[in-house]
């Protein structure tokens, strides 16, 4: 999934677990891997889709790209490809996006609530399950009432990304978690095991 700091998003790639689909591939990028999990190929894929479909409105200006440590936006041809097009890549340090990736901080929670809202009207409209062929398009509708040009404005601002305001993210935001662990006690002695 991508948002631009414009308050654009780009259709997000769906990654099927199996060997092929080609349903929607002239509007969502389409991808498969034997888990439906990306991997370095994927990740390749997915820069190069960014690329083609962010060049032409920045006029081929050098672009920031700002992503989670996930090991397929770290391969030799993803960063190849990046240098390559001018495309810089930062990483959000670890344990850090609900702070600081505006997707999780403003986007993932309206867009599970709508997704949650159209499968259910989906499902009692249709008496159908939820299948590949019509995944998409329930999707799509979630998509579209959760990436508002509004919402994506609000990821970069609440994040302090875009406009910059390091101000955004305090040191109490940045505190190491404390341990709140504790340890209870039955109030009887557990019997030994049933011989």
């Amino acid at each position: 999934m991508l948002i631009c700091a414009d308050r654009d998003s780009i259709a997000p790639t769906i990654i099927w677990k199996g060997q092929s689909f080609d349903y929607y591939s002239y509007i969502y990028s389409i991808a498969h891997s034997p888990k439906g999990w990306t991997d370095g190929v994927i990740g390749r894929q997915w820069i190069e889709d960014f690329d083609n479909k962010t060049r032409a409105k920045t006029n081929s200006r050098d672009r920031l790209l700002l992503v989670d440590g996930h090991n397929s936006h770290y391969t030799k041809d993803f960063l190849d490809y990046a240098q390559q097009n001018n495309i810089h890549v930062l990483c959000y340090p670890a344990h850090t996006t609900h702070i600081y990736q505006g997707l999780d901080v403003v986007i993932f929670s309206p867009l599970k609530r709508y997704w949650t809202t159209e499968r259910d009207l989906f499902q009692s409209s249709k008496q159908q399950k939820i299948t590949k062929a019509n995944f998409i398009s329930i999707y799509g509708k979630a998509h579209q009432r959760a990436l508002t040009p509004e919402n994506v404005h609000m990821a970069f601002k609440e994040t302090g990304v875009w406009p910059l305001n390091p101000h955004v993210v305090t040191e109490e935001m940045m505190v190491s978690s404390v341990k709140t662990s504790s340890y209870g006690q039955l109030p009887l002695p557990m019997s030994s095991p049933v011989r």
